[in-house]
């Protein structure tokens, strides 16, 4: 019978000062849930983990694999076997997380995080019957828009893997925001809840992400958080919220990319932050990488054809006003001192077109 190694974490703070790894040899066989059942019933009847349903519903024995986030009712023991080419396997509980004893963490501080984003739904009574003799009606299309994040069963394999926990305490997590964002889109939620989850969300971090996308390679059930929090986001500049650095980012990014072709990082940091210290380090910084020393980037080749054509496009729905223009029409006074060029014609057009329109 074919066997493997696996090193797993040991800690029992009752007892030990340091944590330690402890070979057992385990047959490969089954999956990797199935091995620790082995260990604990042959082996070491002392080692702890977490397990309950056995089949990918309850996400409570997701662990680390030679770094790697796994469920392990879910994962074959052949395929971690072929995968390292039949090497000792390193076995940790999940990161971020305080250790109760072995592989079992402390999952309290992570829920509690999440409570605050409000994830339930705040009945909306103009949609959802109060009376409960009657069906509240969800149609297939409603569903559409969150039936990916009801899937989420709060295995943690996301905030485990996640980079902006490292830096921010407060940031709630990508299970959370997912969370949050499965109510948001869900027409029964009253409107007055998704305000405010929107303004906990803020609170709670949500700029803080930093796209890494790693959640959304590690979540066994298919979850998308690094979309859900850039989904968010959207919510919250078309809300109001744009006091923030990360708001003012994007908005940075949306209008110079719109006006020139390419992003201005030079320029970035005295758009977004208001502390000059901040900015002088960024800019420096930003010289220091080797980034070229403009003012302002040269627009692209046929870029006001392109534009001419976007506003063409979009004109006639919401999502084009979503442009600040008197900040792109200042980028293109900018650039059009710089380059000596007459670039400012789109969008003086188009303020002419909006105030007609509006008179």
């Amino acid at each position: 019978m074919k066997t493997v190694i696996l090193k797993i974490f040991r800690f029992n703070p009752e007892k030990d000062e340091t944590p330690y790894y402890q070979d057992y040899e385990v047959p490969v066989e089954g999956t990797l849930l199935n091995a620790f059942l082995y260990i604990k019933e042959n082996l070491d009847s002392t080692l702890s983990f977490r397990a309950f349903c056995r089949s990918e519903v309850c996400g409570s024995c997701s662990v680390r694999v030679n770094g790697k986030t796994k469920l392990a009712c879910k994962t074959p023991m052949k395929e971690l076997v072929k995968t390292w080419n039949g090497k000792p396997l390193r076995i940790d509980p999940l990161n971020h997380l305080k250790i109760i004893r072995d592989l079992v963490v402390d999952i309290d501080e992570p829920i509690e995080k999440m409570r605050t984003l409000i994830p339930w739904l705040v009945p909306d009574p103009r949609v959802v019957p109060s009376d409960p003799r009657r069906e509240s009606i969800i149609y297939p299309e409603e569903m559409e828009a969150y039936k990916d994040q009801i899937h989420c069963m709060l295995c943690f394999s996301c905030y485990s893997t996640c980079e902006a926990i490292k830096d921010n305490e407060r940031y709630r997590g990508p299970f959370a925001f997912s969370r949050a964002y499965r109510f948001q889109v869900d027409r029964g939620d009253i409107e007055t809840a998704k305000e405010k989850r929107i303004r906990y969300s803020i609170s709670g971090g949500l700029w803080s992400c930093v796209q890494c996308q790693k959640c959304l390679h590690v979540c066994p059930k298919g979850v998308k958080p690094a979309e859900d929090i850039q989904h968010l986001r959207g919510q919250a500049v078309r809300k109001g919220f744009v006091d923030k650095p990360g708001a003012k980012k994007l908005k940075h990014y949306v209008d110079w990319i719109y006006a020139t072709g390419q992003i201005n990082r030079l320029y970035l940091p005295e758009e977004v932050y208001e502390n000059q210290e901040t900015r002088k380090k960024l800019t420096k910084l930003y010289e220091s990488m080797g980034i070229e020393v403009w003012e302002v980037p040269k627009p692209v080749k046929g870029l006001l054809r392109f534009r001419d054509f976007y506003l063409e496009i979009l004109s006639k729905e919401d999502k084009a006003m979503e442009l600040d223009f008197s900040h792109i029409r200042r980028i293109d006074k900018k650039v059009s001192d710089f380059f000596k060029a007459d670039i400012c014609t789109v969008t003086d057009k188009v303020q002419k077109d909006k105030k007609s329109s509006e008179s």
